[in-house]
């Protein structure tokens, strides 16, 4: 079944079970974001109606974040809406996928993916769970080995949510974050690079 075809966790652990956990893993830490970036994000939350796609949510907040934060994290890699398979029961197109960039003789374009980003379609976090989660087990099956950390967020674009994937172990994290407080947000999304970066170095 297709990633989108997941609509809770729990659909997810009736076909790969999982160890749940809550806790705060995240650090404590921020990134200022520049000038341009807060200029154009203000710009945005100025201009959202209340009928606003979710196209506008992906395009004008959380494409420019997770693009922020890939500016200083070169051997990583975004794809956005690219085709991710290992089985004819995990296979899809996530919102956004990060993944190691490779620059030598590839045999496939996504090399070990890290990161699955889902968008939180009508607000909907347990359905975007769900689908991020399905994506995380079929990355984490795709490279082949447990003993790398799988990351996952889950976000609206005004509202992110974080989890990792380490081993059979799900970690969500307790909190959820603003874009009201844009430096948090992206100094989260850094780090989440940095451990992606980190795994691969």
């Amino acid at each position: 079944m297709s990633f989108g075809n997941f609509e809770t966790i729990e659909q997810v652990l009736a076909k790969y079970p999982l160890k749940l956990q809550k806790s705060n893993f995240l650090p404590n830490v921020t990134l200022e974001p520049p000038a341009l970036f807060l200029e154009n994000l203000n710009f945005a939350l100025q201009m959202q109606t209340d009928a606003e796609s979710e196209m506008f949510f992906r395009e004008y907040f959380i494409a420019p974040c997770i693009v922020q934060a890939w500016k200083r994290h070169p051997h990583l890699q975004i794809w956005s809406n690219s085709t991710l398979k290992y089985d004819n029961d995990l296979f899809g197109e996530p919102d956004y996928l990060v993944s190691y960039r490779d620059e030598g003789v590839i045999s496939k374009l996504v090399s070990q993916p890290l990161l699955a980003v889902s968008e939180a379609k009508r607000q909907d976090f347990v359905k975007g769970w769900g689908q991020c989660l399905a994506e995380m087990v079929a990355c984490q099956k795709i490279n082949g080995t447990a003993e790398l950390t799988i990351y996952g967020i889950v976000s609206t674009g005004l509202y992110w949510e974080f989890g990792k994937l380490s081993g059979n172990v799900f970690t969500k994290n307790l909190l959820p974050y603003s874009i009201s407080d844009p430096s948090r947000v992206l100094g989260l999304l850094d780090y989440v690079f940095a451990e992606c970066e980190r795994q691969i170095n």
